[in-house]
């Protein structure tokens, strides 16, 4: 006897962000990617939040040391089975996912999936393994979910990517009805 019942479905991620967990997770790319740097700045309330800057503007002083540089992809999550945003800071993941790109075999991520997985737990200890999958064309359910992609430009601006008709959280805050 199982003490899980066999129509027990975990609840699914409701991030709009691939979270890379330990394991493997198949991702494929949507569009093209935007890279700057991002480090994180305290808010009024006591959390935190994320500010990125485009590549070639100037990060604040104060955060000189916590900055990452970042790449972010709109991504089809197949365990998630929804588009996300997939932001890299790993210097790893950033360098093999360039080298399949530019590679004439592989080409455009646009035109295969990639698997990547995670090894390891903290900090110290983890490593990440990124493997292309053969070419294939998107599935018929994939293209549909995806035709509407999120504004990645909304990212610099500290708006939400899959706002309505991509305003950012700022424009739908202006907006009086």
């Amino acid at each position: 006897m199982s003490a899980i019942p066999d129509n027990f479905e975990p609840q699914a991620s409701k991030s709009n962000y691939v979270r890379i967990t330990p394991g493997k997770h198949r991702l494929r790319v949507l569009d093209s990617a935007i890279s700057g740097y991002v480090f994180w700045e305290n808010t009024p309330d006591g959390g935190r939040k994320p500010t990125r800057v485009r590549d070639g503007e100037p990060v604040p002083m104060d955060h000189a040391e916590d900055v990452k540089k970042f790449l972010a992809l709109p991504v089809w999550n197949y365990t998630e089975q929804k588009v996300q945003i997939w932001e890299i800071t790993q210097a790893s993941i950033q360098k093999e996912l360039k080298a399949y790109d530019k590679d004439k075999d592989w080409g455009s991520l646009l035109e295969y999936d990639i698997e990547v997985e995670r090894v390891g737990t903290d900090k110290m200890s983890t490593k990440y393994r990124t493997s292309p999958k053969p070419k294939a064309p998107l599935e018929a359910d994939v293209v549909e979910a995806t035709k509407t992609l999120p504004n990645m430009e909304l990212l610099f601006d500290g708006g939400d990517p899959f706002a309505s008709e991509g305003l950012s959280d700022k424009q739908l805050d202006d907006i009086t009805f």
